[in-house]
């Protein structure tokens, strides 16, 4: 027995010796692993700022790509109604040099007469009043807006107008045109035809009521004197003079060949 006592004795000794160490031992490795960890979640921790700030960073790029992609598509919008409107542009000036060629064509070849007289001409009042110029025409200085103003009111081709009153009116020098404002020669019959003629305040009123007749009375089916739609078939019962609408393609003739000098 004595022996084990020394035995139970040593081994409580060691007990009592190493265990401290190994508390203190245990209490490290608890500590390193406390700290490998803490460094750990501070590594984690870095890391998840630095995704954040690239998350931030890529948030702002998408942000200003988003608005500058709707500056590029407002844009591209904005340029596209600028090609449908010069594509407009382009079709609406296509359409009156063809107006202008076909008018002038058939004017200056003499076809005036036959030519119907509801089409467009598109001639300009600045042609018109180069025209009044070149051929001496003087009384009828200021009318080529009203006659461009009544082509596009009334349909009736404002050289057809033009020629009109250039014949009935003397260049606009004739007495009623003088008078009375009266370029065509409205009412102008009977004993006295003066007396009988229509007055206007003005001759741009003279010019749109005239169109409005040959619109209305002249050139709609059905109406009091529709025969046809040119000049040739206004002619019997607009005037007495049987070469009326020949006279009339004349005057035409002149007028285009002054207005639009170059031809077309």
């Amino acid at each position: 027995m004595h022996r084990y006592g020394w035995v139970i004795f040593l081994t409580l000794a060691l007990v009592v010796v190493t265990g401290p160490l190994y508390v203190q031992e245990l209490k490290e490795r608890e500590r390193l692993r406390f700290e490998e960890q803490q460094e750990k979640n501070e590594r984690l921790a870095r890391q998840i700022d630095n995704m954040e700030e690239i998350y931030d960073h890529r948030v702002q790029e998408l942000t200003e790509s988003r608005k500058e992609n709707r500056k590029l598509l407002r844009k591209l919008d904005e340029a596209h109604e600028d090609i449908k409107d010069v594509k407009h542009r382009n079709n609406e000036l296509e359409s009156i040099l063809f107006n202008q060629r076909e008018t002038y064509q058939n004017a200056v070849g003499m076809r005036g007469a036959s030519m119907p007289v509801l089409t467009r001409s598109n001639f300009t009042a600045k042609q018109y009043e180069r025209a009044w110029c070149s051929l001496g025409a003087h009384g009828l200085k200021g009318t080529g807006e009203a006659l461009v103003r009544a082509e596009e009111i009334y349909g009736v081709n404002s050289l057809v107008l033009s020629g009109i009153a250039f014949l009935e009116s003397a260049g606009g020098n004739s007495r009623l045109a003088r008078k009375k404002n009266n370029l065509f020669g409205l009412g102008a019959g009977g004993a006295d035809p003066y007396r009988n003629a229509l007055s206007f305040s003005s001759r741009s009123e003279c010019i749109y009521h005239t169109a409005n007749v040959l619109r209305s009375r002249y050139l709609s089916r059905g109406s009091l004197f529709y025969r046809g739609r040119n000049l040739a078939a206004i002619g019997p019962n607009y005037a007495a003079d049987p070469l009326w609408a020949n006279k009339v393609s004349r005057h035409m003739s002149l007028i285009a060949r002054a207005a639009i000098p170059g031809g077309r």
